[in-house]
């Protein structure tokens, strides 16, 4: 009998052994040591990246913008505009008077190109004492104007571009009312500059010379 007890004892104990095995990984531990991307996560990624990318390139552009302006505000007052616009013919001038006019008006513009000033001051007033057209007197006194200007005559330059001011069909005036402030600020005088600039501004708005006047005006300040 106690043979038959101790038998069936051990036979329990093997069975409780064969039953408490190795327990298998919970899927609880998988996930939290590699956890998967959701569809989400992966678009807020891409989101982000897209938009730091367009930040890179945001500011790309504004420092190319900010290096034009720099170039745009190195040029110098020389720099004018020199394409002029086709003149229309008088009725009452003859062909061989307006081809004379027109070709000394060219060598004089061309002589001013080259920065030859006091000659290309003495073919325009030339010019002016001969049979120039109407319509090229006032451009005569602008140059002679752009001229004393380049010299730094600033006051002879005045005098010339107040001429074109007072040529009622003349299209150079904004181009004149600019140079005077110009030439103002050039002999030191900042308050009669900035009272020429303020003039630009309100006497011609449509002229593209209002953002040069308006930079002017706020280095003036």
């Amino acid at each position: 009998m106690k043979l038959t007890q101790a038998i069936l004892s051990v036979l329990v104990f093997g069975f409780v052994l064969s039953g408490c095995g190795t327990v298998p990984e919970s899927t609880s531990d998988t996930w939290d040591s590699n956890p998967p991307v959701s569809a989400n996560a992966r678009l807020e990624y891409r989101v982000d990246s897209l938009t730091n990318e367009i930040r890179n390139r945001d500011q790309q552009i504004e420092a190319l913008a900010t290096e034009n302006r720099n170039l745009a505000a190195r040029n110098t007052e020389f720099e004018t505009r020199i394409s002029e616009m086709a003149a229309k013919p008088e009725p009452a001038t003859t062909p061989a008077l307006e081809s004379a006019s027109a070709t000394g008006y060219d060598g004089a513009l061309e002589t001013f190109r080259r920065r030859d000033f006091a000659s290309a001051i003495q073919q325009f007033e030339a010019l002016l004492s001969g049979n120039v057209r109407d319509d090229l007197a006032d451009n005569c006194h602008y140059w002679i104007g752009e001229s004393y200007y380049g010299m730094r005559k600033y006051k002879e330059a005045i005098e010339h571009f107040r001429m074109v001011l007072n040529n009622k069909k003349s299209e150079k005036k904004d181009d004149a009312q600019l140079m005077i402030a110009n030439a103002c600020w050039g002999m030191g005088d900042k308050s009669a500059a900035r009272e020429e600039y303020n003039k630009l501004i309100s006497s011609y708005p449509a002229s593209d010379f209002i953002p040069k006047a308006k930079e002017k005006l706020a280095r003036l300040n």
